[in-house]
């Protein structure tokens, strides 16, 4: 029975390498998988903001023109809007973008443009 167990060792001992090599290449596919995954969800982001960047610009333009102020200011008052009614700021963009064509937008978003644009003019900016 000794030289039984002997000879199972000898075996483990001489496929060790080749486990070992095993869970190695599997990790380094889970690891490639992962980072796949990861690049893939980050060019997809990437994609969507360039879809969206044009809109959002065009409605700090028409922020900055109606109520005359910065840019900077402008975007305050995009993130300020979507943080008030819980509305993502591209969709806040586009219904602004959509007002000039006369489609006024939302009952929540005019709300919020309007306590947003007043609280600017009120801090004298």
């Amino acid at each position: 029975m000794a030289q039984g167990n002997d000879g199972e060792r000898a075996l483990e001992s001489a496929a060790a390498p080749a486990w070992a090599a095993s869970d190695e290449m599997q990790y380094r596919i889970v690891s490639a998988e992962v980072e796949a995954r990861v690049l893939r969800e980050e060019v997809d982001g990437l994609r969507r903001a360039l879809r969206t960047h044009p809109v959002i610009d065009m409605a700090r333009g028409v922020i900055m023109a109606t109520a005359s102020c910065t840019p900077d200011q402008a975007w305050q008052v995009l993130v300020q809007v979507s943080q008030r009614t819980n509305i993502k700021l591209r969709e806040i963009a586009q219904g602004i973008v959509d007002s000039i064509d006369g489609s006024p937008p939302s009952r929540p978003i005019r709300a919020a443009l309007r306590t947003a644009l007043a609280a600017l003019h009120e801090s004298g900016q």
